[in-house]
């Protein structure tokens, strides 16, 4: 479930409901309330006294804790891995990367498609409403609050290395095409060259609010069946920051070196998605109870207006990043390529979930 999750266009929830452990994910995310916090005050109020760790270890198991912490720890796994391969393809091949997720996102339209049970005129409403909603927000300038921060090199360091050490909202190759950049330009040809000393290089970094925001978001579609929290990331602007990120904090670990900045990042994020999983696990059962169709409509509508968020083509145009077409036919091939792969992958999900889901004769 971790592994699909990190993949934008694939839910992680799909997997869970393909598995046969969705409403057991929901419900132990449910659990997690205010008195599963007083258990565990319990024993330190108790002194870990073997009757207050008896009643903690009773008070986990009905809350379905221990599995729901084996299933963290996967998640958890899934993410180191990619954080070390996923924003490396990203830096190197950027427009194949976004065809990939652009197909993956316009492929898993199909799973809420396949679960509204009634098709009338208000369904189809809905579905071009939130559509129409998400791509006006998403707009051509797609762009994400960062603050620029300026950073006068050493005389030691690639842009590649700057980036890192920040850490760095956008690619170094994005980062290099800024506007703001201009004098970085003039000074080096390419994001892997070392950057004479003196030369000041502008780094956009995030707010730690805004990661907070993406947190809650991110879990929140992380929940969803057909819609996937890395999605929803990648529609901030986020994907390739928080996967950076965490692949820059744990190559400073191994490294011995700590960088504050990077764990606060990942800090905030984290307050997100507890928060997120606190308030809207609750909030999902009531409208996939009450409103389910309409849910799953409106699910539609935000994975197809949100793809003007993930354009393969995209250009920099007075410090803003904008979608555009393409200039030659050599750059449409590749990118065609990997949407048709990522539309595949959807397409044979839905397959075995299809035939899993049927009954045995």
């Amino acid at each position: 479930m971790g592994t699909v999750d990190i993949v934008p266009g694939v839910s992680g929830s799909t997997v869970a409901v393909l598995l046969g452990f969705y409403e057991r994910f929901i419900a132990a995310l449910k659990n997690i309330d205010i008195s599963l916090f007083r258990a565990f005050w319990g024993v330190v109020r108790g002194r870990f006294s073997r009757v207050s760790r008896e009643a903690c270890a009773e008070a986990c198991k009905l809350a379905d804790l221990p599995w729901l912490i084996n299933l963290l720890l996967g998640l958890a796994t899934a993410f180191v891995v990619a954080s070390f391969a996923i924003p490396r393809l990203m830096e190197k091949y950027p427009s194949v990367m976004w065809g990939l997720f652009f197909g993956l996102v316009l492929g898993s339209v199909i799973t809420p498609w396949r679960q509204v049970a009634r098709w009338h005129v208000s369904r189809v409403a809905i579905i071009a409403v939130f559509a129409l909603v998400c791509y006006y927000l998403m707009g051509q300038h797609v762009q994400a609050p960062v603050a620029v921060e300026y950073v006068v090199a050493d005389g030691t360091k690639a842009l590649s290395a700057l980036c890192e050490e920040a850490p760095c909202f956008y690619t170094p190759s994005d980062v290099y095409a800024m506007g703001a950049n201009a004098g970085l330009r003039g000074a080096v040809s390419g994001a892997d060259e070392v950057i004479g000393a003196g030369v000041s290089v502008a780094v956009p970094k995030a707010y730690y609010l805004y990661c907070i925001l993406a947190g809650f978001c991110g879990i929140c579609a992380m929940l969803l069946p057909g819609i996937s929290g890395s999605f929803i990331l990648l529609v901030m602007g986020c994907y390739y920051f928080m996967l950076h990120t965490g692949k820059s904090f744990l190559h400073g670990l191994s490294q011995g070196i700590v960088y504050p900045s990077h764990l606060l990042y990942m800090i905030c994020f984290g307050v997100g998605a507890i928060l997120g999983i606190a308030l809207f696990s609750r909030a999902l059962t009531y409208l996939l109870k009450n409103y389910r169709d309409a849910t799953l409509c409106a699910i539609i509508g935000i994975l197809v207006g949100c793809l003007r968020a993930i354009w393969p083509f995209k250009s920099f145009e007075s410090g803003c990043q904008v979608n555009v077409l393409p200039s030659q036919w050599g750059e449409v091939v590749p990118v065609a390529i990997a949407c048709a792969v990522g539309l595949g992958v959807v397409v044979a999900t839905v397959v075995v979930q299809s035939k899993h889901s049927q009954p045995s004769e």
